[in-house]
């Protein structure tokens, strides 16, 4: 029914509302929709996954982690050596050039990895540096790491945006240390031309080492509303968005004759997140009864179309350390009201609910409608939910300070297994007070799962850190802090003139980039 009423709004629309304009793109531009407003582009601070692809857009990393079962790829390093376990050099590229033309040095890469480990740093990404002893510049392309103990994850925690050292230096004198978005200076193959409200201006980086973008320009624009994007694309003032469009819009789409669909598979992961500090939810028998009362291949079925798989782990089942022994919770409402009589959740002898929960989800209508399917399920067996929405700000704040029963989050760019210590380390549980601490905003403690997760940190072998996350893929299927619920499909909707992408399984915008655009 939906896409039937956007399929009839598409040959009426003449005023395309939150577009901003029904002017087409031009013949040299690429507009990429997006449907979330971005905040701060200095890399050391962006935190969301729009800021992070398009910061690493304008200030290229060291190395970047695209996939989920290759080494890093080379970005401004030429090359990173390891001549003992605690010690990495990395030589830069001769040719990286920040965006004024001045040589990308090993000066400025110490400069940016200090401000971010520095005591009085306000980055978020200031304890993924923590292992480092020192940073040594040898040379003007050459720069040594020393860290304190052996991390797997070290080359992974290079894919971070670097800056001039200038600019860092200046930046830190300020409050925050931020540097403004149209002052920003790195050496990504974009840079920074104008910012907006809802818009973002990009232009090719005429210094860039590599190979050059196809295009003259590149905009990002938000348009909040499902509909309004859409209507945008088909109006030709949008040419391409990414993962935001629902794919129950799938038949509609295939017959236009103005987009093109393509999809494929990605690093996302949504999950159904328990608070484990509820009285209800703190007992594994009463989560575990959630998971067999959802109904998750009827939802994939239905509201994917099919374009996702059940998921067993936050891993996707062709990352090289996913865990191919978990099987999925199945679908057993009988096993789901057992486990709630066995929790003392027996159903009131006068009626209704054997308890009550609220699951809070963002506003994007998808996400919405996905929450009340699920919270339909629940009601099968007796938990009465009451889904409430809010903005997307307002829902992650909540989130972090552990304000929430249940609550619907996806994780994306999950290539490195290092990112379970994030989000299931005792030492990363977030709260009230400190709600930036880590991803751990479940409430999640297991000491024989954060030793796990400590060897895998510090264990250099691959084969032996696939053994040590199997396991800990292991417990916490045990355990259920969080219901892994099923891996989405990138799924990427453009217009029929728009020639040459490829997408990333990680969703990143690089391959934006080699986009050409047909008369």
């Amino acid at each position: 029914m939906m896409a039937a009423r956007l399929l009839g709004a598409w040959g009426i629309a003449l005023v395309v509302v939150g577009c901003g304009s029904t002017q087409r793109t031009g013949p040299h531009e690429l507009v990429i929709l997006i449907e979330a407003s971005v905040e701060d582009l200095d890399p050391r601070f962006a935190a969301s996954g729009y800021a992070i692809k398009i910061s690493r857009l304008v200030a290229a990393p060291l190395v970047s982690l695209n996939t989920s079962d290759t080494h890093p790829k080379m970005e401004l390093a030429e090359s990173v050596v390891q001549p003992n376990p605690r010690t990495y050099v990395v030589t830069l590229r001769p040719k990286a050039r920040f965006s004024d033309g001045t040589p990308v040095t090993a000066a400025d890469v110490k400069a940016t990895l200090d401000s971010i480990r520095g005591p009085k740093s306000l980055s978020p990404y200031r304890r993924a540096f923590a292992r480092i002893v020192s940073i040594d510049v040898l040379g003007k392309r050459k720069v040594r790491f020393a860290l304190g103990a052996p991390h797997a994850p070290f080359l992974s925690d290079l894919d971070m945006g670097i800056l001039k050292a200038s600019q860092v230096k200046g930046a830190s004198a300020r409050r925050s240390g931020r540097i403004p978005d149209l002052q920003l200076v790195g050496a990504g193959p974009l840079r920074i031309v104008r910012r907006t409200t809802g818009r973002i201006v990009l232009a090719a980086n005429p210094h860039y080492h590599g190979s050059k973008p196809k295009l003259r320009r590149y905009v990002i624009k938000t348009v909040e509303d499902d509909n309004s994007r859409l209507l945008c694309l088909v109006s030709g003032g949008g040419d391409i968005t990414q993962n935001t469009v629902a794919p129950l819009l799938l038949p509609a789409l295939q017959r236009s004759d103005k987009l093109r669909v393509k999809s494929g598979p990605s690093l996302m992961t949504t999950y159904l997140a328990f608070n484990l500090r509820d009285k209800h939810l703190r007992d594994r028998r009463v989560r575990l009864a959630i998971a067999h009362a959802l109904d998750r291949r009827r939802i994939v079925r239905a509201k994917f179309r099919g374009k996702a798989l059940l998921a067993t782990s936050i891993l996707t089942p062709h990352h090289w350390a996913h865990n191919k022994a978990l099987t999925p919770i199945p679908f057993d409402l009988a096993a789901a009201r057992r486990l709630l009589d066995a929790a003392g959740l027996k159903r009131p002898a006068g009626g209704g609910p054997r308890m009550k929960l609220t699951f809070k989800t963002s506003s994007n209508r998808f996400r919405l409608a996905l929450a009340r399917v699920l919270a339909r399920q629940l009601g099968r067996v007796g938990i009465q939910v009451q889904v409430r929405s809010y903005e997307w700000g307002v829902f992650f704040a909540d989130l972090k300070k552990g304000s929430f029963q249940l609550a619907t989050l996806q994780m994306t760019e999950l290539a490195e297994p290092d990112y379970h210590y994030y989000f299931f380390h005792s030492s990363k549980r977030t709260s009230a007070a400190s709600p930036n601490a880590g991803g751990n905003r479940f409430g999640y403690a297991n000491a024989v799962v954060d030793r796990l997760l400590e060897r895998g940190r510090s264990e250099l072998d691959r084969g032996r850190r696939r053994e040590i996350y199997r396991q800990v893929q292991a417990r916490l299927a045990r355990d259920l802090p969080i219901f892994p619920l099923w891996h989405e499909d990138n799924l990427v909707v453009m217009r029929r003139n728009v020639r040459g992408y490829k997408m990333l399984p990680n969703a990143r915008f690089d391959p934006m980039l080699r986009i050409v655009k047909r008369p």
